[in-house]
Order: structure tokens, then sequence, then C-alpha cells
């Protein structure tokens, strides 16, 4: 057997009944088609589109795995079999869902002390060398980042003096929230409060955001260079330039033109392409992290994703760094936003190799169970080798501090002693599903789970006559004006750390080229909102009226729509305004809470997503806000 089915198969194995046969005949039906007809093209494409593939393949686990397995690689709408893949995979695949159904197991009491066959030593042997020889690759290949030519060219595109300003205002903003917050509580712990973040923790938020919003660009498949019409996927050729792993071949829909995707592993090329996929986001953040002076690791998942991790020396711990969706400190995100099935997480940085997988998980039983390729004890003697082969050529200076951190890390990734609950991260966070790349790519790998996130409200104190929230997208930051018996200002950063809720992947999106900045959904959602809450908080007021102005920006059919939803006593009624205003008036009629939701939608063809903004402003126009939100109180 040529393809590594034994993991596929266990997987399908563990469906219930009903799921695996459903499966099964589908998967076999996929591979007797080929094998009859392997010139026949039609029979090598799994659309996603198909109701059969979404009802009786992807429900169950270990089917999408037995077609990846089989040679089977993801285009935008579905999975593709190159015709430069060997026939005799698609038979070893057939071979082994037919096995399903007769695989007999040995009843024998002690058949666990017999010796394993000759057959699945070989079999195990293949499978741990496969995967060593990718470690010893990965540890190679990390080493290409610390050229300090290259370095010094990504620091040069890096706009440092913008994000280290950035980086003060958020500083200062903190430090006057801990300072208040401990003023309100009668604490004394300022200092240690303060201890917790660094500008350099500060500094790498900013980098991320930059490197999402405004360097890099994710391409699920190139535009035609002829007539600039969207294209699709068709096949892989290699490659023989060293710094490109492989050629996609993506055809136009409308002229027939092919066009080249190449897929570059050199980051010197990624720096003027600035495009790619998991895999060119992560070199190239690792790469700008590194010419900062961070200590950066690049960590490849084996489940099909690369991000990385940066040393924070104020907290003393490695923390994740995914540039792709613009996540930080985030580490179970993959685990229950995604919903991956993990097994292998390794990290590599130019002085060590390190097992992380124990960092991404909460459900470590279960991750156990993926883990088969090779022993824990081959495992781990395998990356101490290779680190100590490393390590050796280091000061000794050096080699005490990388020892501290791994022992450091290694304590952080125990578990918790009997009878103790370890907090692997704020029970009240909420994940999403992934927000990078095409649905068909994020369906092809489950990782599409989405959740509400759930924030704060805007609590009108006592004694107020009238409210205002003002919001710059420019700066992003809210601002609270509040006229009563003395006047008070609040303010917070981040659009995130104003709202109620929101839904469809809502974004904030800088264009460098357009010098423009707004909210916007994500591409896969054909609707998205994002909603904030008001709320008196004097039994002896209640609301009276509400003004707002905001800008919007509508292209094509694009649509921004208002609802005010108003909460009484007892009673509740909902309001909704005329689509893509962007002033109104309305009676509150003496409300104790109120919720304002925009709702996007619309808009045409790939980029409709974009075709509906919220607070599309100019990024010259930074003392301007974006939204202004008038309360007016009266007395119950």
């Amino acid at each position: 057997m040529t393809g590594n089915f034994k993991r596929c198969v266990e997987l399908l194995e563990g469906n219930d009944e009903k799921v695996l046969g459903e499966a099964r005949f589908v998967l076999t039906k996929l591979c007797e088609n080929i094998l009859n007809f392997p010139t026949n093209e039609k029979y090598r494409k799994v659309r996603l589109s198909n109701p059969i593939v979404m009802s009786k393949l992807l429900p169950a686990s270990g089917a999408i795995e037995c077609l990846f397995e089989a040679g089977f690689i993801e285009t935008d709408d579905g999975f593709y079999l190159p015709k430069d893949v060997s026939l005799s995979l698609i038979q070893d695949l057939k071979r082994s869902i037919d096995n399903l159904s007769s695989k007999i197991v040995s009843q024998e009491p002690n058949c666990q002390n017999k010796t394993e066959p000759m057959s699945r030593q070989i079999f195990q042997n293949s499978n741990q060398t496969r995967f060593f020889n990718e470690i010893e690759r990965h540890f190679e290949d990390v080493l290409d980042l610390e050229d300090k030519k290259l370095q010094a060219r990504a620091k040069m595109l890096i706009p440092l003096e913008e994000l280290q300003i950035k980086t003060m205002e958020r500083m200062r903003f903190i430090q006057r929230e801990i300072k208040t917050r401990n003023i309100e509580n009668e604490c004394s712990n300022i200092e240690s409060a303060e201890e917790n973040f660094t500008m350099e923790d500060l500094l790498l938020v900013q980098l991320i955001n930059w490197f999402k919003c405004e360097f890099f660009k994710w391409v699920n498949s190139p535009p035609c260079n002829v007539c600039s019409n969207e294209c699709s996927f068709v096949r892989v050729e290699p490659s023989k330039n060293p710094g490109i792993s492989r050629i996609e071949i993506h055809r136009c829909g409308v002229c027939g033109n092919d066009v080249q995707f190449p897929r570059y592993t050199d980051p010197n090329m990624l720096l003027t392409t600035r495009e790619g996929r998991c895999g060119e986001w992560a070199r190239v953040f690792t790469l700008m992290c590194r010419s900062l002076g961070y200590d950066t690791r690049f960590i490849v998942d084996k489940t099909d994703h690369v991000w990385t991790e940066v040393w924070s020396v104020a907290q003393k711990r490695w923390i994740h760094a995914d540039s792709c969706e613009n996540a930080m400190d985030r580490p179970l995100m993959y685990e229950k936003g995604w919903g991956k099935k993990l097994s292998y997480i390794i990290a590599y940085s130019k002085d060590e190799i390190q097992d992380v997988t124990w960092r991404y998980t909460s459900n470590p039983e279960a991750v156990k169970r993926e883990r088969n390729l090779c022993s824990e004890e081959s495992l781990v003697a395998f990356i101490l080798e290779l680190t100590n082969r490393r390590l050796h050529s280091l000061s000794s200076v050096r080699k005490e501090y990388i020892v501290k951190h791994r022992l450091l890390e290694l304590v952080d990734m125990l578990p918790a002693p009997p009878g103790c609950k370890k907090v692997e991260e704020n029970e009240n966070v909420t994940y999403e599903g992934r927000i990078s790349g095409s649905l068909a790519w994020k369906l092809a790998r489950g990782e599409t789970q989405v959740t509400r996130q759930k924030y704060q409200k805007w609590i009108i104190p006592k004694g107020t006559k009238h409210y205002e929230l003002r919001y710059f997208v420019v700066k992003d930051i809210y601002e609270v004006s509040i006229e009563n018996n003395k006047s008070l200002l609040e303010t917070r950063i981040g659009w995130q750390e104003g709202i109620a809720e929101n839904e469809g992947g809502i974004f904030r999106k800088e264009e460098s080229d357009w010098k423009m900045v707004y909210l916007a959904r994500s591409s896969d959602n054909e609707f998205g909102f994002i909603s904030w809450t008001f709320e008196v908080n004097d039994e002896n007021l209640v609301m009276s009226s509400l003004k707002l102005n905001a800008l919007i920006g509508t292209f094509h059919s694009g649509d921004v729509e208002w609802v005010v939803e108003k909460f009484y006593l007892e009673t509740s009624e909902t309001e909704k305004i005329e689509n893509n205003s962007e002033n109104f008036e309305i009676d509150l009629k003496k409300a104790v809470r109120i919720n304002i939701k925009a709702i996007l939608s619309g808009g045409n063809g790939e980029l409709a997503w974009q075709h509906a903004q919220l607070f599309r402003q100019s990024l010259n126009s930074s003392e301007k806000h974006s939204m202004l939100i008038s309360i007016s109180l009266e007395k119950r």
C-alpha cells in the first residue's frame, strides 16, 4: 500500500453506522469512476456545491482526509485530483474502504502481547521517517529567516514610527484605565498591574494588525492577467526553482487564459509579491518579527496550518500570533473556533525545536488518539537530538537562555494536579471560525464554525441630561461626552471594545491604495451586523430621543440597514430605519435600554462584501468622527 490510509480509516470507523455507510458508498463510487474513466476530467473534480458531498462526505470524520491522502488537492470550489497523481493511490483508497466492512478484530485474550506483524512495523517506520524528515527540513528552512540583509530589507518595509506612535497611544490608554480602575476599587497594586505588559508586547499587536490589513494579501485564485476576470484552479505543476514549492495553474472563466500562481517559499521574493496563503503569510510575518529583534518561532500544525510564536519578556512565555487571522494569544482558537482535530504542532526557531501541541488543546486525551505517526519517546528523542546539534554551536550564555525558556515552557504545558482546574484561557472568550480563505478552503478543513462575539454595553450614569457617543474609524477609538452635574469623558480604543454583538466576520479594513478605511463583513458571509447597546443607570430617568449620524459607503446593490430596538420596563418594540440612511432622529418613548444595529448586506460578485461599508472615511480625516449617537434623557 503506497497511500497512508490507516489514520483516515481509523477516523472513518469512529463515525456512527449511518454516517460511515454513506461516506463509504460515496468514496467507493468516486474511486470506481476515476479508475474506470481515468482521462475524464469531470470524475476528478469533487465540488462542494454537490448536495451529496455536503450531506454525506463532510459530516463523516476521515472522509476528506481520505481524499487528501489519495492525492486530491483543494480548489476554490472543492477538491481536484491532478493528472500526475498515480492511480495506485486511488486503488489503495478503494481497497482500504472495501476492507472496512470485512475487517476482523482479533478477540484472543493475549493478542495485545503478541509481536506486531512485520508489515505493520514497516508501515509505521515509513510514516515516522517521512514525519521526521519534515521536521528536519523545517528546522533547516527557518534559518533562511536569519539572513541579516533579508531582515534589514524587511524592517525597511515596516512603518515603524507610525506603529510606535499607535503603541504609545495604546500604552497611555491602558495606564489610565488601570489607574482609574485601581482608584475606584481602592487598590494599591497599580505597579504590579502595569508589569503585565510592555511596549514590545503592544508593538506586536500593532505590527500584526498592519500586516493583516495593509501589507499582505490572501490569494484564493489570482485574477486573469488578460481580462482581469475571476479564475478557478485547474492543476498543479512541479517547479524546478528551489524557491518555489509548486506552481498552481488557474483558468479564467471568461477568456480561458491560464494563469500561473507560483507558491513561493523564498522570503526575499515574498517581500516583493506580498501575497499567498497561510504558508507565505506566516513565513513573512515571522521574518518581520525577527527583523525587530523578537525571539520568534515558526509553528507548523500537521493538520495543515502555520503561524508564529513570539517570546514575551514581560510575561516570560511564548505568545501565539496568527497573522492570517490578526489573532494574538488565542491558542485554543483552532480547536474551539475552527473545530480542528489536532495531532502534532511543532515550533521551530533558529535555536531549537519544541513540540507545543499541548498549548493548543483543552482536550489532550483526544489529541493523544490522533498522534500515531511515531511513539512519543522516539519523537522526544529526535527533537532533542536536532536541538542539541544546534545548541552545540551557541555560546554558553545563549545555551543557558534557551534552556531556561524550555523549562518555563514545559512547566506551562504540564497538566494541572488532580482535583485542580487549569485555566487555559478566559472562559468568557468566544471563538469564530476561520476568516482567511475562500468558503471552499474553510469547508474542506471544517473550519467554518461561527460564534457570536459579545462585548459590553454603554451605561448612561445617574443625573445625565444628554449623552453622546462618537466613534472615529481612522483612529479606531470611541469618545463619550456626558452632560450632567459634572461633565465626564470616556475613551475606548478599538471598535470591538464598544459593541454588544457582531456577526458575519465584521472587520476593520484599511485601503492603502485608496487611502480609505471602513468596517465590512467577511467575504464568505451574505450579511453581517454590528450593534451597540445603551442602558440608563438611573431609576428616575428614561430616554426621550435619539439622533444618529454615520458615514456609510454603498456600491452596486450593497445595503446598510439600521434597526433600533427599544426596551421599556415591561415591553419592547423595534423600529427600522430607511436603508442607507446616514442621518435619522427617532422618538425613544421613555425607553430604559436601546440596541442600535447596523446590518450590512447585498453587493455583486466576489467583492460583494466590499459593496456595503460602514464608516467609510479618508485616512486623512483622523479628527472627524465617523459616527455620532446622541441620546436625550428626561425624568421618568
